[in-house]
């Protein structure tokens, strides 16, 4: 078993409900500055995939919004920010 930090980044896949939510809760400004853009933007495999520390996707992404998921439900993670937990 691993350990990782919420302050480590994940990427996500935004769904389309993800982006109206975003877009109505933090604006387009934010969205163009802090997600849509390199560093925090990638294009894997064809698939779009958003670079965010993982408390922030918690704060901004609930899972879901009436019922609808905000992002894809698969999330990558750097190894480099998986790490072993500390001995007692």
């Amino acid at each position: 078993m691993k350990t990782f930090n919420i302050n480590d980044y994940i990427y996500i896949q935004i769904t389309k409900k993800g982006f109206e939510h975003l877009i109505n809760t933090v604006g387009d400004e934010y969205i163009e500055v802090c997600i849509g853009r390199e560093p925090y933007q990638k294009v894997i495999n064809g698939q779009y995939w958003y670079r965010l520390q993982a408390h922030n996707v918690f704060s901004l992404l609930p899972m879901s919004a009436g019922g609808q998921l905000l992002y894809k439900t698969e999330i990558m993670i750097d190894d480099e920010s998986l790490k072993l937990p500390k001995s007692a």
